[in-house]
């Protein structure tokens, strides 16, 4: 992945350079103006976090990207990195985790590939390994239009070779995971995230969760290079 390899960290920044350039290039009169306006360009990894609370009663559940629109739930939980107004974001890799927070304001839970028995319960991770990661799909949408029509969940659904099966103790350990790599998968080509515009990315399940607990939230999390200060804003 490009967050444990030089090597292709250095292709996809090179790579998104060339995006910023074509999708500015009709706004400059010339290619070494529009080169010199992304050469200009403020750019840095960077990632965008955005979260949606589930529920028994919907099967389409859409994240909100920047800070003024909203997600099927309405709301906007304080552990989330929405896009700026101003920014843009090349996603070159991009995972979508669940979680079960104790409230709507907590800070203090994990990201899980997959849904054990102790962070929930029987019938949840039933619903969540089933319906959601084996036979869920995501999307992304723009303006109405549909630029990423169809990746199955089944992609993010990662069971680690050690998982928790008891509380936590000295023989009991919790669930392994690494953060750079689990649950992440390639995005290529790369989507271009524009703060300024409507980008919807979706989650769509074949059918509503059989059960799910109140404050349980899918998470998704989108990783590239990011512009700073690259859009206009109206």
């Amino acid at each position: 992945m490009n967050n444990t390899n030089n090597f292709s960290a250095r292709e996809s920044f090179a790579h998104a350079k060339n995006l910023f350039y074509n999708a500015m290039r009709d706004k400059f009169q010339s290619d070494t103006d529009c080169w010199n306006f992304v050469n200009s360009l403020k750019l840095s990894q960077s990632e965008v976090r955005l979260e949606v609370e589930l529920n028994s009663a919907n099967n389409l559940f859409t994240f909100a990207v920047n800070p003024q629109q909203a997600n099927t739930t309405n709301i906007k939980f304080p552990t989330e990195k929405r896009l700026e107004l101003q920014d843009s974001l090349v996603a070159n890799e991009y995972g979508i985790y669940v979680c079960n927070p104790a409230s709507r304001e907590d800070v203090e839970f994990e990201l899980s590939t997959y849904a054990n028995e102790l962070a929930f319960s029987a019938a949840q991770a039933a619903a969540i390994n089933g319906t959601f990661y084996a036979n869920g799909n995501f999307q992304v949408r723009c303006n109405n239009d549909v630029v990423a029509p169809y990746r199955g969940l089944l992609n993010h659904l990662y069971k680690p070779q050690t998982q928790q099966t008891a509380a936590l103790a000295a023989g009991s350990p919790a669930d392994q995971i690494r953060g750079a790599e689990d649950g992440m998968i390639t995005m290529e080509p790369n989507l271009l995230l524009i703060g300024s515009k409507n980008y919807q990315p979706q989650i769509v399940l074949p059918g509503a969760l059989a059960t799910v607990a109140t404050f349980t939230r899918a998470v998704i999390i989108f990783r590239g290079v990011l512009a700073q200060n690259s859009t206009i804003v109206n």
